[in-house]
């Protein structure tokens, strides 16, 4: 996918989006559903060894969004060092990936990621698919050191149903432990 039909594929799932560059890199914010988004435009472009099947299947890649009652600034900040962290790593972008400490600096109570497939949007993750390539989008949630230390311990599955028991709302980040 060239770098203008990447851009065209993400106005068409975050229409309204403006694109600027965050330590260098390209990204765009919008809102969705009324909250604040930011997502990569370009992190696709990075092969992390990712591919669909064992025996060399297509390339997977993936650009990372998040959403949140932050500014969008802050999202945009968060979604190129969750990138910059699995580059660092030598980690691909995949469901159940944890970012210890990634939030470190941002306000509110969430000090950690995780990605995992987005749940914002009603006909499932948005995607493009190409005939030796597939790219995807992930979503970086925002995590409390308490909901950290349940999905390091106990895996994102055990978290997940702990969250939407108590109806943790993840884009809240500035929501209490326990």
């Amino acid at each position: 996918m060239t770098g203008d039909e990447l851009v065209a594929w993400l106005a068409s799932v975050f229409p309204g989006m403006q694109l600027s560059l965050v330590d260098a890199r390209a990204v765009a914010t919008a809102e969705l559903n009324g909250a604040n988004v930011a997502v990569t435009a370009g992190f696709s472009g990075t092969d992390m060894g990712l591919v669909a099947l064992d025996d060399g299947g297509p390339e997977v890649v993936c650009e990372v969004m998040a959403v949140g009652d932050v500014d969008k600034q802050v999202l945009a900040e968060a979604v190129v060092d969750a990138t910059r962290e699995l580059e660092r790593l030598g980690m691909p972008g995949q469901p159940g990936v944890l970012l210890e400490g990634l939030l470190a600096d941002a306000p509110g109570t969430v000090r950690h990621g995780l990605l995992r497939e987005p749940e914002v949007f009603a006909q499932g993750t948005p995607m493009v698919r190409e005939p030796r390539r597939i790219t995807l989008l992930l979503e970086l949630i925002a995590l409390t050191d308490e909901e950290f230390g349940i999905a390091s311990e106990q895996g994102y599955p055990v978290l997940e149903r702990r969250l939407r028991r108590r109806g943790v709302d993840v884009k809240d980040w500035c929501r209490e432990e326990g």
